[in-house]
């Protein structure tokens, strides 16, 4: 196989790329490394397939040809256990497939537009309205930075907690950090700690999430049970935040859309005035729908895709564009970065971020602003494909408009000055999921986010 698909296997040795995926891997830039594998060892195609090592005896295909990707997603549904170590038996990491298939039958109504989602709004909407004055303290009214993607974090847990979850106020309050930084602190003593208050917060409350959590306890199966505590916590509010960070992120960069939004924003709540917020209502946001699509392909903090194992034979485009056939049990990894930033797909202006960009077919939902149907084309794909793909989609397409329009009804947004001295080379820093790499890190595998913004007030446009 080696002879028919691009690998640096071809010039070094097995020890050598194992040695600089690890070191890149620790440095946040292994997206990168494959990067300079297509340029080294392949046609320099964004769309290359490459088969670099997984261990010292197996290796692993990176899928970046879309029409192998949308294809091989949706016919291999069965996970590697890569995130088994860590979420244990979760809906995201068991590589039981009629395991997963149970899990997501229940779960998927958790995650139901007209049946939870919408019934839960209001609760989303109450603490982005509160949101919005934590934030001018933070600032000390606008005299000092703030670090937007940790309080982006903070607010797209706390939704998660208060909404999802149902955790009570003084809980979240407590627990909010303590969770979140759980997932990056070795402590593992304080660790058990947190994780055993999250499952006693979850076992006495009824939102959405922790319903079928404790619906699901006849199962008898412990590692299900946490695993599903601690992904659903992690997952779905890390890349909510990240993808709300590069947003901000690029409407600071780019003031034009910033204003074209924000006045989008003033028409809404002029329209909207007092009345509930409704699913529906968020149709009425076109261009904010254009903003996240656009940053979820320039920036997708679920960079990495998705890792499967071949549940039976299949091919991968190879050299000279000629089929490669791969057998049963071979571990692929699907990522977007690639196809997401491949100017063949989607023109030179691939790097610059473009809301007014011409999106096709599901990428905007075949025109109707905002809906419950996962959003991919061969060439984007932030929710991965169906059928495994992402369960909370919809929870973060709701949340992150709400969110947005109380930030931008009240505030206008720009870089920190030391924020612009950020090397472009080593803005994100990736690993289970992708964020901004804190400009103050002293060294490439500090793992540490953050981005650093200025606030200040705009003219309200109407009563909240």
């Amino acid at each position: 196989m080696i002879k028919n698909i691009f690998t640096p296997l071809s010039e070094k040795s097995r020890k050598e790329v194992l040695e600089e995926i690890k070191n890149e891997s620790e440095n946040g830039l292994l997206l990168q490394l494959i990067r300079k594998y297509q340029i080294e060892s392949g046609s320099g195609s964004f769309s290359d397939n490459i088969l670099i090592p997984y261990s010292k005896k197996s290796d692993i295909i990176i899928v970046n040809n879309p029409e192998d990707a949308e294809r091989l997603a949706n016919d291999h549904i069965k996970k590697i256990s890569n995130l088994r170590p860590y979420v244990f038996d979760s809906i995201i990491s068991t590589t039981d497939v009629n395991h997963w298939k149970e899990q997501r039958r229940d779960y998927q109504s958790a995650f139901s537009v007209p049946n939870k989602l919408e019934k839960i709004m209001p609760i989303s909407n109450s603490r982005a309205m509160d949101c919005v004055d934590t934030l001018w303290n933070i600032s000390n009214k606008g005299e000092n930075i703030i670090n937007i993607n940790e309080f982006l974090l903070n607010e797209t847990h706390a939704q998660l907690q208060l909404a999802m979850f149902g955790f009570s106020k003084k809980f979240e309050e407590e627990n909010n950090k303590k969770i979140r930084n759980m997932f990056t602190n070795s402590d593992f003593e304080e660790g058990k700690n947190v994780v055993k208050n999250l499952m006693e917060e979850i076992y006495k409350s009824n939102g959405p999430i922790s319903e079928i959590i404790n619906e699901r306890k006849e199962n008898k199966n412990r590692r299900e049970e946490v695993g599903n505590g601690l992904i659903f916590s992690y997952a779905g509010h890390d890349t909510t935040g990240n993808t709300l960070t590069f947003l901000i992120y690029e409407l600071c960069k780019n003031k034009k859309y910033q204003k074209m939004l924000q006045k989008e924003v003033d028409k809404f709540w002029l329209s909207q005035d007092e009345v509930q917020m409704t699913y529906k209502d968020l149709k009425r946001l076109p261009f904010m729908t254009r903003c996240i699509m656009e940053t979820l392909r320039l920036w997708p903090a679920l960079a990495n895709g998705t890792f499967r194992e071949l549940t039976e034979d299949d091919y991968v485009i190879g050299k000279n564009n000629e089929k490669v056939e791969v057998s049963k049990g071979t571990y692929i990894q699907i990522p977007n970065w690639f196809r997401h930033r491949n100017p063949e797909l989607w023109g030179e202006d691939v790097n610059e971020f473009n809301p007014n960009r011409e999106f096709i077919d599901e990428e905007l939902w075949e025109g109707t602003v905002i809906n419950s149907y996962n959003p991919s084309t061969p060439r984007f794909s932030p929710f991965t494909y169906t059928p495994r793909d992402c369960i909370g989609k919809n929870f973060s397409q709701i949340e992150m408009r709400i969110i947005l329009l109380h930030l931008l009804q009240r505030y206008e947004f720009e870089l920190a000055d030391l924020q612009e001295q950020q090397d472009n080379e080593y803005f994100v820093y990736n690993r289970f999921t992708m964020g901004p790499r804190n400009v103050n890190n002293k060294s490439k595998n500090d793992g540490n986010l953050g981005l650093y913004v200025k606030i200040k007030k705009k003219n309200l446009m109407c009563k909240l």
